[in-house]
């Protein structure tokens, strides 16, 4: 049985902080690198793909992540299993496509060439969907994410949005997205007459949250729904708070495969797919209270 998210986690607590990611039928939707024409309506696939036989054949898609950020994805009971949205998704897909799902921890910078050097088979973390990944490689997005800022319990910078930021000192996982708003917010910092943010960049999430309960930085910008998980669950919610309830850099996340191996990308969505038209992906985030990170349906008729 799936332990609730928010209940207590003694085991993973102090982990949590020390670590604390041959039809016909195209796809044409945005996170695709197919050279295809804008005006072309986007479609869903309404039965399985099969897999390419290399990957069938070895019976595991392998996919990389830093398996650090609850609720998506992290390591429980004694870092022995892993749990989450991610692994509830990605165990949805290997059913459906008839193969196990093993998991290789890497730091989160290290997805993307992982990935396009074959190192694993696909990427799944807090990834991003933006223009420069998507030239890199190729998307099949199953959720939302957005940006918000954690702070020490009791906020003592009285931090409620990032405008609370200027000439403090802030974390933020190198490789991020939040990188962009960091640099944004000092821009607005500095041209309002004030001292720039001090943007501190980890290489993992949970050595940025550390940093903040030290007092080495203010706040972490970081995904909404890991900093919510933080703030509420048992083992971390004494220690953290949310600075302010505003989110920041809407935008889909998704699986990563490499542009040079379509069919496995075309396989994965097509499980996608039918999980969002069944109600699969909904149920899924619902057991992690991120319901409202739910992508909204965009998709002409399934073909």
């Amino acid at each position: 049985m799936r332990r609730s998210p928010y209940a207590p986690v003694v085991a993973a607590g102090l982990s949590i902080l020390a670590a604390i990611a041959l039809s016909g039928c195209v796809v044409l939707r945005p996170g695709v690198a197919a050279q295809v024409s804008a005006t072309q309506a986007p479609t869903a696939y309404k039965h399985i793909i099969e897999l390419p036989q290399d990957i069938k054949g070895k019976g595991s898609l392998v996919i990389g992540s830093q398996i650090s950020s609850p609720p998506l994805i992290f390591f429980s009971d004694g870092n022995i299993a892993v749990e989450g949205i991610n692994k509830d998704i990605a165990d949805e897909i290997g059913r459906r496509l008839g193969v196990g799902i093993t998991w290789k921890q890497l730091p989160f910078a290290g997805l993307i060439p992982a990935v396009q050097s074959g190192k694993v088979d696909a990427g799944m973390d807090l990834i991003g969907d933006t223009p420069q990944r998507r030239a890199a490689v190729d998307f099949a997005n199953y959720m939302n994410q957005a940006t918000s800022p954690l702070v020490r319990r009791g906020n003592p910078h009285n931090i409620q949005s990032v405008d609370d930021l200027c000439g403090l000192a802030v974390a933020i996982v190198r490789g991020g997205v939040q990188l962009e708003l960091a640099e944004e917010t000092s821009a607005k910092c500095t041209a309002a007459g004030k001292k720039p943010v001090q943007i501190e960049q980890f290489s993992s999430p949970g050595d940025a949250r550390l940093s903040v309960q030290a007092g080495r930085t203010a706040a972490f910008l970081g995904n909404t729904p890991v900093m919510r998980y933080i703030s509420e669950a048992a083992a971390t919610k004494a220690i953290f708070q949310m600075g302010g309830g505003t989110t920041y850099q809407l935008q889909p996340i998704g699986i990563i495969t490499a542009q040079s191996k379509p069919a496995l990308h075309v396989s994965i969505q097509s499980a996608l797919d039918m999980m969002q038209a069944d109600g699969t992906i909904a149920k899924i985030l619902a057991t992690w209270h991120t319901e409202d990170l739910a992508l909204k349906s965009d998709l002409g008729a399934a073909k």
